[in-house]
């Protein structure tokens, strides 16, 4: 009878599963010579025969693209030293573009501003256009606008013409105001336009380098955290989108034990984002965020050569063809569980 943990360790056997081997052509050669050794006298000749008639087809076939000699991929210290600029490239872009950004927003609020004075000052010159007309005084709210009181004035008529001059005039300024904020406005959202442009290009340039990186053949084990360089790039991206999250337990990657399931800590090849530090339950806030990390993890899993994403007790394998989210068996807490983090592992 097997034990618990030989079901369980079954149970997940597809995330231990190795890539198919390759067959060579000289193994294919060396199979088809191994049929034709068996037969003995006549039937040897024959076969013989047909054998070196196959092996001079083989020969003179001319030679498959396919078996080239692959040029050699650019050095990963070169293409970290490409995706490290680029990223230094793109932050800067996003700070210009964030900046843009506010100066346009500032502009549109003063604008705003601007067109409220406007109105209420028009509203003010249309009262005094009416009180020209009336007998009975200055209306009490026009007084506001004098020092003195409105029967301490010689005549009546030149207070009123005082006060529409006045707020003409603040009209008239107001309305340069005003013009000079639009244009400011539209300054930046053209200047808004082209940032968006560069940062489009950026990014096209950084998916390139970010390909390069899953797709190089060379992923020793190493650097600060003694992880891939596949494995440090996807750590990096989303720490730079979703934030390292220190305050509910950082990232983890390598450690020495990996557990019977996942596997891929010791190889450098998996990493946990962490969102409550001391295994309870999320706020709902890092639980939203941990579904943001997960689902980006999934739709970036190509480009990235991420394997399969954990959370919340459900798995999504790339390996399997996922198109969804699969359970998985309870493992008895919620950090074996993936409540309290997210992980994601490296081909």
């Amino acid at each position: 009878m097997q034990s618990d943990h030989q079901n369980r360790v079954d149970d997940f056997a597809d995330f231990w599963a190795s890539d198919p081997a390759e067959t060579a052509w000289a193994d294919r050669v060396r199979a088809l010579a191994a049929v034709f050794a068996a037969p003995t006298g006549a039937d040897r000749v024959r076969t013989l025969a047909l054998a070196s008639a196959l092996l001079g087809v083989l020969l003179f076939l001319p030679p498959s693209p396919a078996t080239a000699t692959p040029m050699e991929p650019e050095s990963m210290s070169s293409l970290k030293e490409r995706a490290k600029a680029l990223s230094e490239d793109y932050q800067g872009d996003l700070r210009d573009m964030e900046g843009v950004i506010a100066e346009a927003e500032r502009a549109e609020e003063r604008a705003e501003s601007t067109r409220e004075d406007v109105e209420e000052a028009r509203a003010q010159v249309r009262a005094l256009a009416v009180a020209t007309y009336t007998s009975g005084g200055i209306d009490p709210s026009m007084s506001l606008f004098v020092e003195a009181e409105p029967d301490e004035v010689i005549d009546r008529a030149v207070v009123i013409d005082y006060l529409s001059t006045s707020n003409q005039d603040k009209i008239d300024q107001l309305d340069q105001a005003l013009s000079r904020d639009e244009t400011a406005r539209e300054t930046a959202e053209e200047r808004l336009s082209e940032a968006e442009e560069d940062l489009q290009e950026l990014e096209d340039r950084r998916l390139e380098v970010q390909r390069l990186i899953a797709d190089h053949p060379e992923q020793p084990m190493g650097g600060p955290y003694n992880i891939t360089p596949r494995t440090e790039q996807m750590r990096e991206l989303v720490i730079e989108k979703f934030g390292e999250g220190r305050d509910v337990g950082g990232v983890g990657c390598y450690r020495e034990v990996g557990g019977w399931v996942v596997g891929e800590h010791p190889k450098g090849r998996a990493c946990d984002f962490m969102l409550h530090p001391s295994g309870g339950t999320p706020s709902q806030e890092q639980i939203d965020r941990g579904w943001a990390i997960a689902e980006w993890a999934r739709e970036n899993a190509d480009d990235l050569g991420i394997m399969y994403v954990i959370y919340r007790q459900q798995i999504w394998d790339v390996r399997r063809g996922d198109t969804d989210w699969r359970p998985m068996a309870d493992r008895g807490n919620l950090t074996e569980n993936h409540f309290d983090h997210v992980h994601i592992s490296m081909f």
